[in-house]
This record gives structure tokens, sequence and C-alpha cells, in this order.
């Protein structure tokens, strides 16, 4: 396997841990509010923090799903012609829209290097009691956004490996719009908890 291929396995491997990750935190999040809810209606006083809490835990989670989401092809396009399309302009098309998404992960990237840069320089921590340096929340943000670039890059050298080889469907199959047949057969995966 080149290596090329080897990196964009190990990024897609990376993605899927985070995904994981980003999940299990959704569920911490709902499950201390919940409990916060329980203690506030039993004793009228509530935890304190579990708000801003589980705004850093909302904005890391997005961040750390974004690569994953790419991967899956589960991130919105518009469908109605690429599927009428014959094949060559829908390898152009996959190509653009990973370039697409490659321009908003860079924009992204660069912003959160700022606002991390601020906070840092300034030594910015959050405005409640609980003082959380802003650096944590912004550096793990930002990590996902990094994977989430790491993971275009990565699936853009390998495109361009496999249309240089003469195996451009597998550019369709790894990043073309999924056709109704294989969402079902992922929805199967899925429920089965094989996917």
């Amino acid at each position: 396997m080149p290596l090329v291929n080897r990196l964009d396995e190990a990024i897609r491997s990376l993605s899927n841990a985070m995904i994981l990750i980003a999940g299990w935190a959704t569920l911490a999040m709902g499950l201390l509010i919940a409990a916060d809810v329980l203690w506030r209606a039993a004793t009228g006083k509530n935890f304190g923090g579990v708000d801003e809490l589980a705004c850093y835990l909302f904005a890391i989670g997005i961040s750390w799903s974004l690569a994953a989401a790419f991967h899956a092809r589960a991130h919105i396009r518009v469908d109605i012609i690429y599927r009428e399309l014959p094949f060559i302009p829908r390898v152009v098309l996959d190509i653009l829209a990973m370039l697409s998404l490659l321009i908003v992960a860079a924009f992204l990237t660069y912003s959160s290097w700022l606002v991390l840069e601020t906070s840092w320089t300034r030594g910015a921590r959050s405005a409640s009691s609980m003082q959380i340096p802003l650096v944590v929340p912004q550096a793990l943000w930002m990590l996902g956004v990094l994977v989430f670039a790491a993971s275009l890059i990565s699936a853009l050298l390998r495109s361009v490996v496999d249309i240089a080889s003469g195996r451009a469907v597998a550019v369709v199959a790894r990043h073309g719009v999924p056709t109704p047949d294989e969402e079902a057969e992922y929805a199967i995966l899925q429920s089965r908890g094989t996917s």
C-alpha cells in the first residue's frame, strides 16, 4: 500500500476514534445536565458551571466530528444533478467538493489559531467561577479542525494518486455522493453495530 494510502487510512482511524470520544462526551454532557436539573429540583441549587462545560463539550464535539463526517460522506451536497452526470464530471465535482471543504478548513484553522494565540498571550480565563483557561477548550476545538484539514489533504493526495494510476472509480466510491442503496446498506450496518 503506498504511503499516501497508509496516511489516509491512519487519519481515517484517528477521525473514527475522535468521533467516538465526541459521542461519549455528548452523552456525558446530557447526563451532567440531567443531574444538574434533578439536583436543582431537589435542593433548589445547581452544581454551577454545567452550562459552561456543556458549551465547551458541544463545540469540541462538533469539531471532532467534522473529519468523520467527511469520511462518511455526510457533509451536505446538492446531488440532484450529480447522479445524472457522466463519470468524469462526477470525479471533477468530487475533487472540487474536497477543495472547497479544504478552503473552509483552512479558514477555520487560521481563525482558531488567532483566537488560541490571543487567549494564550492574555492568559484568558472563563468569566465563570470555574476560571477555566480558555486555551484548553480552544486547543481541543482546534485539534478537531486540524484533523479535518489533514483528512481533506490526505484524501486529495490519495485521489490524485488514484486518478494518475487509472483508478478514478475509487475516488467516486470513496468521496462521491452515496447512492440510496449505499445509504440503506450503511444504515443496516449501523443498526447491527458493524459499521
